[in-house]
């Protein structure tokens, strides 16, 4: 299956997508080699800038990298432009942003068809909150002909929701609050998980309290809590990111530690906490620690929970893109300009 996508986000520009399969392709560091392929296609650039994906055990297979790339003569003069179906690259509901509402039983989008909002377009969603394949399936019932789910900071929170549920002993029955409560706290943070997720060998930062206090938020954007404008404070290679201002060798733009070491330039507060006993002429100053986030490829494997029947029914192709790949697709769907890898985003 070749796909060809176009988005108008200004009545001047105009990006097209493919996604396909391609040869193995060994990328330094990388768990999961990244089988597919998302080839941009700008308006006036002849030949496309590539992001690698990994791919998924559910949904159907792409068409591999050489049938998928010939000359179209309604896209392009130029012979490295493919053809196809043309997609819309979009985003999921703005009330669902994971695409995760019908796995906790919010609503269903089983009978969607009424609605042509996500008819022939590609859904971008972030990982987190529910499974892979679940996205997929919503994504599916949306109307949408692919899903390509991307990785995020805000993945990598969660927050505890056991003691959400409230019993009414007036008449015998129990509200879950868990996704509506706004009393959570930092004690109900569940943190990313060392090794997993974040390595403090490739960048370690150490934050004070009340910087963590006032910028950073993992607690009120339901369901996992964390706010994503904590990413203007924790990407990047300038002093905006915390972990440089802030790292283990001194931090400062004369801080070289987390800049040349860790690959991601990005990094997760972990939830632990030390006291530096010289950092306050008022007594002790708790910090926080953040370490070197990982960017790794992932396969998008099945969920087991699914009965048959929806595992049968999901028949759309689904991709996965790292953090890095997403920041540069969405850049571009929001018109930041992009070029060799390079963005304005405030990563340089």
């Amino acid at each position: 299956m070749t796909m060809i996508a176009s988005i108008s986000n200004t009545p001047t520009m105009t990006m097209l997508l493919v996604l396909s399969s391609t040869l193995l392709l060994i990328a330094p560091a990388q768990s999961i080699l990244q089988t597919a392929t998302i080839d941009i296609l700008l308006p006036g650039v002849p030949t496309p800038l590539t992001l690698l994906a990994s791919q998924a055990s559910f949904g159907s297979s792409l068409v591999s990298y050489t049938n998928g790339h010939h000359l179209s003569s309604s896209t392009s003069t130029s012979s490295s432009r493919p053809a196809g179906v043309g997609l819309i690259p979009t985003l999921s509901p703005d009330d669902d942003p994971y695409l995760c509402n019908e796995s906790f039983g919010w609503t269903t989008y089983s009978n969607n068809n009424d609605d042509s909002t996500y008819n022939n377009a590609a859904i971008l969603v972030p990982r987190g909150q529910c499974s892979f394949e679940r996205k997929a399936l919503s994504a599916q019932r949306l109307g949408a002909s692919a899903i390509i789910i991307y990785g995020s900071l805000s993945s990598r929170y969660s927050l505890n929701v056991t003691n959400s549920t409230n019993d009414d002993e007036d008449n015998g029955s129990s509200n879950n609050d868990a996704y509506t409560r706004n009393d959570y706290t930092l004690e109900d943070v569940i943190w990313p998980m060392d090794k997993q997720d974040y390595d403090c060998n490739n960048g370690q930062a150490y934050i004070p309290e009340n910087v963590v206090q006032n910028q950073l938020d993992f607690v009120s954007s339901l369901p996992g809590g964390y706010n994503v404008n904590n990413d203007d404070y924790l990407i990047g290679k300038s002093e905006n990111n915390l972990c440089v201002k802030y790292a283990a060798d001194g931090g400062g733009s004369g801080s070289s530690s987390f800049i040349s070491s860790c690959e991601s330039q990005r990094c997760l507060v972990t939830g632990k906490n030390v006291t530096d006993d010289e950092g306050s002429d008022n007594g002790d100053t708790v910090k926080y620690e953040a370490c070197c986030a990982w960017d790794f490829a992932i396969w998008l494997y099945q969920d087991t929970t699914l009965s048959v029947e929806e595992q049968k029914e999901v028949t759309i192709p689904a991709v996965y893109l790292t953090m890095q790949q997403a920041t540069e697709l969405l850049d571009l769907m929001n018109g930041v300009s992009w070029n060799n890898g390079d963005n304005n985003n405030g990563e340089n």
